[in-house]
């Protein structure tokens, strides 16, 4: 389990530093915005756009599964999604100026390395981790590698958008999946497959009899709703109205980051002890709070302490309602299930992102848009009842 666990961290640290949102983040935010002029609705336009992989990692799951690569399920394609990942970011660190359809074919090429590898990351801790009932813990180690690592990369962002340019934030971040690819070669161990052992329609139909399960529906269902809302958005908010700086935005990055690293932290103790009813009670009551509460940032001490909140409350409310799609994964088919879920998290995400960003740049206060974001999250709780939590 403690070698399950170290990988469980050191992939979604190299995820998370790589494009997941990676180190480019914050310098290429403030690129569209500031020299490419993009406005609110565009922006969130191009992150969607960027994150369309996202949405379709069940194909990975699926193509992983049936079509071994060099004789492995996931050494292989763990090596050729960094190698490509490697060669895109380097090649684009090599430019001075960008255009905005350059940026985006090469960000969806490196998502789409990166998700790839996610799901197989995923997949190993939903096979090896529910038979166990340690699915919350590697979770929790996953997230807590992701918040607590992510801190220095959202401070080097910051500090790379106020003090350097793009070209050397794709430099730096290059160096993220030329690691992982380090890491594949000489860590993770796989023995290799025989051809003769992998079935397409097989996985197939077993993908199929298990999201017809009425706890999976269920579970899509809750996920959709409670991943929809209009998203705030942020970035404008805090650099159109508040005026904060690259390098302070960096440094929010950082407090946030280690604030999930935190809450998953104290998630992973003492989530398994309690039902899972009243971990999703807790789990809509955290995440409207958390939302609300970013009404109330006014300065930048006020955003540190209101970020520190938001970060610790909000992963606990993220990793509850993962938790409820690990769960709901049918046997055999664990790891394309649970990317299914995953990329209905990502896309039921999108609309709103989009939504939130078109009301800001038509007028609405950025009060009244986080309101309404909390009160669809406080809706959900109507939907409990769909998941039979009484059952278990």
């Amino acid at each position: 389990m403690k070698q399950l666990i170290f990988l469980m961290a050191l992939f979604y640290l190299i995820q998370t530093y790589g494009s997941n949102p990676g180190i480019f983040d914050i310098p290429l935010s403030l690129y569209l915005k500031e020299n490419l002029n993009l406005d609110a609705a565009e922006s969130a336009s191009f992150w969607s756009l960027v994150g369309l992989p996202w949405f379709i990692k069940p194909l990975g799951g699926v193509i992983a599964d049936s079509f071994p690569l060099f004789g492995y399920r996931m050494k292989g394609y763990f090596i050729t999604c960094y190698t490509l990942a490697f060669a895109v970011l380097l090649g684009l660190a090599r430019f001075s100026g960008y255009t905005t359809s350059m940026l985006l074919i090469s960000m969806v090429i490196v998502s789409t390395c990166i998700a790839f590898s996610d799901v197989l990351t995923d997949k190993l801790m939903v096979v090896e981790g529910k038979p166990k009932g340690k699915t919350s813990i590697l979770q929790a180690a996953q997230w807590s590698a992701r918040g607590l690592g992510g801190a220095f990369m959202y401070y080097l962002g910051g500090w790379i958008a106020q003090n350097a340019n793009l070209s050397f934030a794709f430099l730096l971040t290059a160096i993220v999946p030329f690691l992982g690819l380090i890491a594949t070669l000489f860590i993770l161990p796989e023995a290799k497959i025989e051809n003769s052992k992998v079935s397409l329609k097989k996985n197939i139909k077993a993908l199929w009899l298990g999201v017809r399960s009425p706890q999976f529906l269920a579970a899509f269902i809750f996920i959709a709703c409670f991943r929809f809302r209009p998203e705030p958005p942020v970035l404008y908010y805090q650099r159109d109205v508040l005026s904060f700086e690259a390098d302070f935005l960096g440094v929010l990055g950082a407090i946030i980051s280690i604030s999930v690293g935190l809450g998953a932290i104290f998630f992973g103790t003492f989530a398994y002890k309690i039902s899972r009813r009243n971990l999703l009670n807790l789990t809509i009551a955290l995440r409207s709070i958390s939302t609300l509460a970013l009404i109330f940032i006014q300065d930048e001490k006020s955003a540190i302490l209101i970020w520190l909140f938001c970060g610790f409350t909000d992963v606990m409310a993220t990793l509850g309602a993962l938790e409820v799609a690990a769960t709901a994964c049918p046997d055999e088919s664990e790891g394309t299930a649970y990317a299914l879920l995953m990329s209905l998290w990502n896309f039921a995400n999108t609309p709103g992102v989009i939504l939130g960003g078109w009301l800001w740049d038509r007028g609405m206060q950025f009060s009244v848009i986080v309101s309404i974001s909390a009160l669809f999250t406080a809706l959900c709780w109507f939907l409990i009842p769909l998941l039979k939590l009484d059952r278990e």
